[in-house]
């Protein structure tokens, strides 16, 4: 199968994982992307806001005969999810879920509403008016979290001790929301799901470090009830009630309290930076998204994987 992966970056190991059943084209709108050395084929691509970037992606799958095309970057998803018509027409199957999914997910306001409609345990999340009202009336507790209402993995986001920082950041992050800290383990989940929105797999992964946003130690642990609180969310997506469509793969965010709860806090309709410990794991995607494609039943493997840790180091291409 050929695949195609859009802002490929330095995501290597997601490339390697896929090379093992697949032809990978990769592209980047920099021809100085380290990853670009190890796709079996690199076009350097526009911007997803500038103009052509859609019939630039429209070429190449011609051009590559590509099967199917998953984006790695979340700015781009709302554009790809209108043109996904254009991509299937050429025979392209678009790896990523429905527009309403991508919006629930990348807007932090709607998945607060998302989880409390659906009853699912998450930190209480305020406005940026509602907190201004709750510093006036003196009813603030310490500390908060604060981020911006669309930002992506943990760019942005800050822990106020006070009023004074709270006042800081209020200003400084673009449409914060804000939320109640709290204390516990976390963990990342790789989720991965069928065409048809069937969840195929679920691996927690306990972050033990993380920097610049992305995880640098984690160990996968089989939590039974991690597992099963995420299927249960995924439920609330794919069901003929919701009209929801979550395909491909996600990645979702929980905090485990001391007290055993489990507050979940955030959704991601892609990969998550450290899937490459879900593969190593056992957890074979490559062979699953080859599945897909031909029609095949593909037996789900919910809990099914290694637990061992990761520890990552820096790597250079010379050129």
């Amino acid at each position: 199968m050929n695949i195609l992966l859009t802002a490929i970056g330095k995501r290597v190991q997601l490339i390697q994982h896929l090379k093992k059943d697949n032809y990978v084209i990769g592209v980047d709108s920099s021809n100085l992307a380290p990853a670009m050395y190890f796709v079996d084929s690199f076009h350097k691509v526009p911007r997803y806001d500038e103009k052509d970037f859609i019939n630039e992606l429209l070429t190449i799958c011609k051009l590559e005969k590509v099967d199917m095309l998953i984006p790695l970057y979340e700015k781009e998803f709302f554009i790809l999810c209108d043109h996904r018509h254009q991509f299937a027409d050429i025979g392209v199957t678009l790896l990523l879920s429905d527009r309403e999914v991508i919006e629930i997910c990348n807007n932090k306001s709607r998945t607060y509403e998302f989880f409390i409609k659906n009853k699912i345990q998450t930190p209480l999340s305020f406005s940026k008016e509602d907190v201004i009202k709750a510093i006036a009336d003196k009813v603030v507790t310490y500390p908060l979290i604060i981020k911006p209402i669309s930002g992506m993995g943990s760019q942005g986001v800050f822990k106020v001790k006070n009023e004074k920082e709270l006042l800081f950041f209020l200003e400084y992050v673009e449409i914060p929301v804000i939320q109640e800290f709290i204390e516990g383990t976390e963990y990342t989940i790789d989720v991965l799901c069928s065409l048809e929105g069937e969840v195929l797999s679920i691996v927690p992964r306990e972050r033990l470090e993380v920097r610049a946003g992305e995880v640098s130690k984690a160990k996968t642990v089989r939590h039974k009830e991690i597992i099963k609180e995420t299927k249960a969310v995924m439920s609330r997506f794919n069901n003929a009630e919701s009209r929801l469509k979550a395909i491909g793969p996600l990645n979702i965010q929980c905090i485990v309290t001391e007290t055993n709860e489990i507050k979940f806090i955030e959704i991601n309709p892609r990969f998550g930076g450290g899937v490459p410990l879900t593969f190593e794991a056992g957890v074979d995607y490559s062979e699953m998204l080859n599945q897909m494609m031909l029609s095949n039943t593909i037996k789900p493997t919910i809990g099914e994987f290694k637990e061992i840790t990761m520890l990552r180091y820096d790597g250079a291409v010379f050129i």
